[in-house]
């Protein structure tokens, strides 16, 4: 499925996984995304694309606190009862914040909801000619929820958006200084569909969108 971000009106668990995830998430060409499907009409200007998962559905689509957001989750799970979740973030005049600034807001509100956690590196690169940054974050215990999450996120500095990935498994609470619930098929999966995350604009030469079929 090809997600241009015109359908939106214009959240580290181990150093060696991140540093693999890394080197297959951060600089991956657009031609290498899922292409646009046929009959629909070129997206125009600035635009997100990613392939969701087969079998995968969208169950939100909604602005919060200045961003659009659109989640998708597999067939048999929903937007309340769910242990899959991925998330697209646009956030709307922020192109001014680089992704060491974003991180540290985040990571920051992500501390002040886990009983524990674990936070990677941010480790940093250009996607598509665009700033991006890749970093993975485990809370063994999430505040409200009661549950231990763990999550990949991607990056992109876009030039009149942010753009942010979230692939997140909710599980049984856990010690996220000790472990980590999600296995690395698991993991392996998550950084495909990273991967096929990118930002791109048809109007540039510089940051070219996925091909048609």
């Amino acid at each position: 499925m090809f997600a241009p971000a015109r359908f939106v009106r214009n959240r580290g668990v181990r150093q060696v996984l991140a540093g693999i995830a890394l080197a297959m998430v951060l600089g991956s060409p657009a031609a290498h995304a899922q292409q646009q499907p046929t009959g629909m009409a070129p997206p125009q200007g600035e635009q997100f694309y990613i392939r969701i998962p087969d079998g995968w559905k969208e169950v939100l689509r909604t602005t919060q606190q200045g961003a659009d957001i659109i989640a998708y989750v597999p067939q048999e799970q929903n937007a309340n009862v769910w242990t899959d979740m991925l998330t697209i973030q646009v956030f709307r005049g922020m192109t001014a914040l680089p992704a060491q600034s974003f991180y540290e807001r985040y990571t920051t509100n992500y501390r002040k909801s886990c009983e524990t956690n674990r936070i990677g590196q941010l480790q940093g690169g250009l996607s598509n000619g665009y700033p991006a940054a890749f970093w993975v974050m485990a809370c063994g215990r999430q505040g409200q929820s009661g549950f231990g999450e763990t999550s990949f996120y991607r990056y992109i500095q876009g030039n009149r958006a942010l753009y942010l990935a979230q692939r997140t498994w909710r599980t049984p609470a856990f010690n996220a200084q000790q472990t980590s619930p999600v296995t690395g098929p698991a993991s392996e999966m998550a950084i495909e569909t990273l991967k096929m995350f990118g930002v791109c604009d048809p109007s540039t030469g510089k940051n070219p969108c996925p091909a048609q079929k």
